[in-house]
């Protein structure tokens, strides 16, 4: 036990109550000595006079010729009256037993005494009999002895008895004494104890709850007193200090509150930034991991928020930003966490997910939400969003390594045009390296003049070849031939589409004027654009003036849009047909029935051709669905009194079916891959002399 932990008023009552205790217990100790000491003297002067005066009454009784044992023996039964006496035995001279008594209390063996030894039992002085006391009187004097009396009392028990009604009657006077002395003394170490003993635990309550507002209790002029008086001073002191300094806390508090705000939070949106956001998702990342579920990131790219910026001014871009992030923040659960990252690019952590639907969901709920305008300044604003998630799987707690997972699928949703979302896949990583390569070697590949033109003929079954179509292709120095279907996405997403494209229609509009000497005026050369140079200002003054300046004609030129091209930007798709129109150029519709197919829209737009995608065409043998699609598509353009070309053809038996069913034009690997310009007389002299081609006309090409 640790002594220092006790308190000195529990001390002091312990060693007063051990010092009373061992007191007590001495005086008891002395006090039973004593008592055992004065009986044992008063039983033995009890004992000698007992036996004085029965040798006296013996004496005539053996002083006789012969003993009178009758007397004796009847002097001896006076004992009777002596319950602690054991025997009593009348010896003669020759230290014979003459008489005895025997006290029948003690069951003592009336032969042993004949048998005893008292001659030496005389010469020990009874030394023999430990537990009792024994008396030996001469009878007679020592002149005329007639022989000895020997008196035994019992010392044992006699003194046991004697002591425990001594005890019975000492014990309950030394417990009262004892507590007597306990309570005065509590009382008197109370009246000095208690003054420190409050002291102390107004100190151990300062201390506990820092109310410096209490204060000891106490009068007097003791150093008790004293203390707990300058312990009140330096209390009042201590509390003045104490609400200065909580003043200033305060302060600083508030100071120090809104410099975090300042560090975590975007200004503009009231949203968490890019620091804390990070943290954000690094806590719940170990959240995930610990309870073993998912979470998911949506990184968010408002679409063409530079092109606001620019038009109605940064301050309506600013507002915008606003509404956006409101609109987002509707659709997400409670629990969820909305950021902004800068600029226009916000991000989303979605956390216990019950499955990856629940984040398709959100994402689907959100781009249905930028369905509805804007309103800023009296301006309407439709913004579009691109959506990029990743998720958690596979043991993915790396925060950093999920924002860039859901960045590159954000990029890739918008390879998908508007309003589009896109899921994480391991191998988009790889990808987004490689496109960001093409990205930036695409702008070395215009002034390097890396890029060059290739004809993919177009045959008529009736006529033989009567067109082709202009196809980019790529040789460029840092991996030899790219494939358009990689670099094209890559350009559009860049910004660099529309540069390409001008480089297309520049070398194709030199090569016309090739085609159309060596073909023939009735050939027509049709040029991809995109929905992006759609949509470009100042697109169709550019044509005009570069056909003008190739002194081209435009009824051999057409221009293939894509069906979700003019579907997505229809106003600016009829616009841009309707000019290309009053030039004189033809429009295809290219691969028809892959977007929208709005039978609605078709009968807007002036178009001449409709371009049957390859995927159904490489299926007319295989789904019963896809040859339904192509046989409708002819019978819809034949009612609309539309040319149809089939794209992917590469087989006799996917030719001579198209052929069957009127199909006008036919193009694809049967006939020839894309060849450059300068293989081109010998390619379309290929074609004419390997097949046979029924109704040649003037519109056939002569070579």
């Amino acid at each position: 036990m640790d002594l220092n932990s006790i308190s000195i008023k529990t001390k002091l009552i312990s060693i007063t109550f051990i010092v009373v205790f061992l007191c007590a217990l001495a005086i008891t100790f002395l006090t039973l000595y004593q008592h055992q000491k004065l009986y044992k003297e008063n039983l033995a002067t009890n004992l000698y006079a007992l036996s004085s005066n029965l040798s006296d009454e013996l004496f005539p009784y053996m002083a006789a010729p012969q003993p009178e044992f009758i007397g004796l023996t009847t002097t001896l039964l006076k004992l009777e009256r002596y319950q602690q006496i054991k025997f009593g035995v009348v010896l003669n001279k020759s230290n014979k037993v003459v008489a005895q008594y025997l006290n029948p209390e003690f069951n003592l063996d009336t032969e042993g005494f004949s048998t005893q030894d008292w001659e030496r039992i005389l010469k020990n002085q009874g030394s023999d009999f430990i537990e009792s006391l024994m008396e030996i009187h001469l009878i007679g004097d020592e002149q005329f002895s007639t022989g000895n009396l020997i008196i035994v009392a019992d010392l044992s028990n006699q003194l046991s008895r004697n002591m425990q009604v001594f005890i019975t009657q000492l014990i309950p006077l030394i417990l009262l004494i004892i507590l007597i002395i306990f309570v005065l003394s509590h009382w008197v170490q109370s009246g000095i104890i208690t003054p420190l003993i409050n002291l102390s635990h107004l100190v151990s309550s300062v201390g506990k709850t820092k109310n410096y507002q209490l204060r000891y209790k106490g009068h007097g002029q003791d150093e008790v007193s004293v203390l707990g008086s300058n312990i009140n001073e330096m209390l009042s002191i201590i509390n003045e200090q104490d609400i200065e300094n909580k003043r200033h806390t305060i302060k600083l508090l508030k100071q120090q509150k809104s410099l975090k705000h300042l560090a975590d939070y975007d200004q503009l949106t009231g949203l968490p930034n890019r620091k804390l956001f990070s943290e954000l998702l690094k806590q719940e990342l170990i959240k995930a991991k610990r309870t073993n579920q998912e979470l998911a990131v949506m990184f968010l790219d408002l679409d063409d928020f530079k092109t606001v910026n620019d038009t109605i001014g940064h301050h309506a871009g600013d507002v915008l930003l606003q509404l956006v992030s409101d609109r987002v923040k509707a659709q997400l659960r409670e629990g969820d966490t909305l950021a902004r990252l800068g600029g226009d690019e916000f991000i989303v952590i979605l956390t216990e997910l019950p499955s990856h639907l629940t984040a398709v969901s959100i994402a689907q709920r959100i781009l249905e939400s930028f369905i509805n305008y804007f309103y800023v300044q009296e301006w309407e604003i439709q913004s579009g969003l691109s959506i990029g998630i990743a998720f958690n799987e596979k043991n993915r707690f790396d925060a950093a390594a999920l924002i860039s997972n859901a960045d590159v699928a954000m990029y890739k949703a918008k390879e998908g045009g508007r309003g589009q979302f896109a899921v994480f896949e391991d191998k988009m990583q790889s990808v987004q390296h490689r496109h960001m390569l093409i990205a930036n070697e695409l702008a070395k590949a215009i002034s390097n003049d890396e890029f060059k033109l290739y004809y993919q003929p177009k045959v008529s079954p009736l006529l033989g070849v009567i067109g082709f179509e202009a196809l980019i292709r790529w040789h460029s120095q840092f991996d030899g031939l790219v494939s358009p279907a990689e670099f094209i996405p890559v350009a559009e997403h860049c910004g660099r589409v529309h540069d390409i494209t001008r480089w297309v229609l520049k070398q194709g509009l030199k090569d016309l004027s090739f085609i159309n000497d060596w073909f023939g005026p009735g050939v027509i050369t049709s040029f991809n654009v995109s929905a992006i140079d759609i949509t470009k200002k100042g697109f169709i003054q550019y044509l005009e003036a570069l056909i003008k300046l190739n002194k081209s004609k435009t009824d051999s030129i057409e221009f293939e849009v894509t069906e979700s091209s003019y579907i997505e930007n229809f106003e600016s798709a009829s616009l841009f047909f309707k000019a290309l129109n009053e030039m004189g150029c033809s429009i295809a519709l290219d691969d028809f029935g892959t977007g929208y197919s709005s039978l609605s829209y078709l009968t807007q737009v002036k178009a001449n051709t409709l371009k049957i995608d390859q995927q159904f065409v490489k299926k007319i043998f295989s789904s019963d669905s896809d040859r339904l699609i192509v046989e409708s598509i002819i019978g819809l353009a034949k009612k609309l009194n539309l040319k149809v070309c089939a794209e992917g053809v590469e087989t006799k038996e996917q030719y001579e079916f198209l052929s069957n069913f009127d199909c006008e034009l036919i193009q694809g690997y049967y006939f020839s891959k894309p060849v450059p310009l300068e293989d081109l007389k010998s390619k379309v002299d290929s074609i004419h002399n390997s097949h046979v081609f029924s109704g040649k006309s003037s519109n056939v090409i002569h070579l």
